[in-house]
């Protein structure tokens, strides 16, 4: 048996950022030279770009909240990010972000579904059979 052909919506494939794209801390990841990609992730979004997979990164970034880096620092790994999978001839759709606290009690803070609902809204696309990749 063959598999079947992806849905427009399936095309979309969320992924967590630290982790699943870059190498993950305990201490966080503070700046863009911390910043270190995990063997092969930026050349598989690539990959699944050039299929026609729309890559949309959703993130919780609570090291903003706690002041270990600001929004520009944040920027400046995202900018990294970026151009590393266009130099791999890929494209980074969308990256959104929680910046608040796990007891802030936001609804943007995964596991709850804001970021989600925030790509869809703002990308003009459902989710809906949709893969998201995470690492916990």
């Amino acid at each position: 048996m063959s598999p079947r052909a992806p849905t427009e919506a399936s095309k979309i494939i969320v992924l967590d950022r630290d982790g699943v794209i870059n190498q993950d801390s305990s201490d966080y990841i503070r700046s863009a030279e911390e910043w270190i990609p995990i063997e092969g992730s930026i050349e598989a979004i690539a990959r699944l770009h050039k299929r026609g997979y729309k890559i949309v990164i959703a993130s919780n970034q609570s090291g903003l909240a706690r002041g270990y880096f600001d929004e520009a620092a944040l920027a400046e790994m995202h900018d990294k990010l970026n151009l590393l999978v266009e130099n791999a001839k890929g494209l980074v759709s969308a990256i959104f972000y929680c910046p608040h606290s796990a007891d802030a009690g936001c609804s943007c803070r995964k596991p709850k579904t804001g970021l989600l609902e925030q790509a869809e809204i703002e990308l003009g696309i459902s989710l809906v059979d949709s893969y998201f990749v995470g690492d916990s």
